[in-house]
């Protein structure tokens, strides 16, 4: 039975059959980060299986969009919640405090929704696993960790984009002792819970997360595949759940209305140029993608925000061209995609890395660094490029082969061919969305599930 015979089913007919009820926990959708990104794209998918609401404690603009759209109820604090942040807060867990008060405070409004529902799911960029607080334990949940907690068990988002460290030593180990204790708290009460299938977004995310709390990891990278240790249906591994690139926001050819965006585009670069997008800062690699550019004499373009000032000064000691988007929206952004030489990725501990995978969807060659997700996703040579960081003069003279590669039109089609190849067979809302419903049914949820074809995701790539 296709999907679509079951939409209808659902909503038409003398057969008519009631969608079950899902609510979607997610601590902070104003992020808008990947995690954040990903629940939007997948929510149409997760809509024709399930009847949703959504609760968060920030619901940006473009969330109560398309929630609209689907007809899909939102639970939020009139007051958005802000991520408190500073060595202060780090140390006394304020943001898992707060979190905690302000679920507590959207209980009398999420309690009959709960007591109506069939399931339970929250997902987690990075924090937030508190909110397991408020979520009862009589019905079925999926945990979607996309990644573990950058900023408890390894130190990249505590370091300037020279490497340093911001705070001392002392306050920084005072910091993550008080933090991991707070975290391990809430997931050790995530792996007593019965009824509970946990996921990350890839294999490495898996293993790290798995690695810091002690438990095991799946064997079969299968989206939705659920192994359960009792009778209970208690987890007894950490999975898999892929993230998601919409096909229809990056299509294979330029659509009428990106090229008008692109013509009318104030910001447009005079010549070829390089892309990165992604919050400015050393997780994300942004001095070394400044220094990938000036070896290659080509403009750099930014897109993100983050620590633009610091990053201007690094393209200033190395010579480089910088161009700083302002806030663009997404047609924008893929008209920049499309029309870049070539997209560089140089995050540090990355869970997946969605930018390359929609470079790829547009014909723009992705060159990513040979590190954690993007070894999931990007096969050297064959769907771009995966390189080794360029912090020896041998590995930045192979970014600059590489972008000289990327203005090869045969290697741009081969790449892009066989990339989009991969995203279609793996990463779609629909393969997402369908993981997700078949761990659900092996817990008992009676919710549609299909034939589609789950692929095991790459490891390595």
């Amino acid at each position: 039975m296709t999907m679509e015979s079951v939409h209808e089913e659902s909503t038409g007919g003398d057969d008519v059959r009631v969608k079950p009820r899902l609510v979607i926990f997610h601590r902070n959708m104003g992020f808008m980060g990947g995690a954040q990104r990903d629940l939007i794209v997948t929510l149409p998918e997760h809509a024709k299986r399930w009847s949703i609401t959504v609760a968060t404690l920030n619901a940006p603009q473009l969330l109560l969009d398309r929630c609209q759209e689907l007809d899909i109820d939102v639970i939020t604090p009139v007051t958005a919640w802000q991520r408190p942040s500073g060595p202060v807060a780090e140390v006394t867990v304020r943001a898992g405090r707060t979190a905690r008060k302000a679920w507590r405070s959207l209980l009398p409004r999420l309690r009959p929704i709960m007591a109506q529902a069939d399931a339970y799911c929250f997902t987690l960029g990075t924090g937030g696993i508190e909110l397991i607080d408020i979520i009862p334990e009589d019905k079925p949940l999926f945990a979607l960790i996309h990644e573990r907690d950058k900023g408890i068990y390894d130190d990249v988002a505590q370091r300037d984009m020279e490497g340093n460290l911001r705070n001392s030593l002392v306050i920084k180990n005072l910091a993550l002792s008080f933090l991991r204790r707070w975290d391990q708290r809430w997931h050790k009460r995530l792996w007593k819970r019965p009824m509970t299938a946990i996921s990350a977004n890839t294999p490495t995310s898996s293993r790290l997360l798995a690695s810091s709390h002690r438990w095991p990891t799946t064997e079969r990278w299968v989206a939705g595949h659920a192994n359960f240790r009792d009778e209970h249906f208690r987890p007894a591994d950490v999975g898999v759940l892929w993230p998601a690139v919409d096909p229809s926001v990056w299509p294979e050819e330029e659509p009428e209305q990106e090229r008008k965006a692109w013509d009318a585009f104030t910001h447009k670069p005079a010549g070829p140029y390089l892309l990165t997008v992604g919050r400015a800062c050393f997780m994300k690699g942004s001095k070394e993608a400044v220094q990938i550019a000036a070896a290659c004499s080509l403009p750099l373009v930014h897109v993100g925000g983050g620590e633009t000032k610091e990053m201007q000064r690094q393209a200033e000691i190395f010579g480089a061209e910088l161009l700083i988007m302002p806030h663009i929206d997404e047609i924008e952004i893929a008209a920049l995609m499309r029309n870049a030489h070539a997209l560089i990725a140089t995050a540090r501990t990355e869970g997946f890395g969605l930018t390359p995978m929609e470079a790829i969807m547009v014909g723009t060659p992705a060159l990513v660094v040979d590190d954690c997700g993007f070894t999931h996703t990007v096969t050297d040579g064959y769907n771009g490029r995966r390189l080794p960081w360029p912090d020896t003069e041998e590995g930045l003279n192979q970014w600059v082969e590489a972008v000289e590669e990327a203005g090869l039109q045969a290697n741009r089609e081969a790449w892009s061919k066989a990339g989009r190849e991969r995203v279609l067979q793996r990463f779609t809302p629909n393969h997402q969305a369908e993981g997700m419903a078949r761990a659900f049914a092996a817990m008992g949820v009676n919710v549609e599930t299909t034939d589609l074809e789950m692929l095991p995701g790459l490891d390595p790539a």
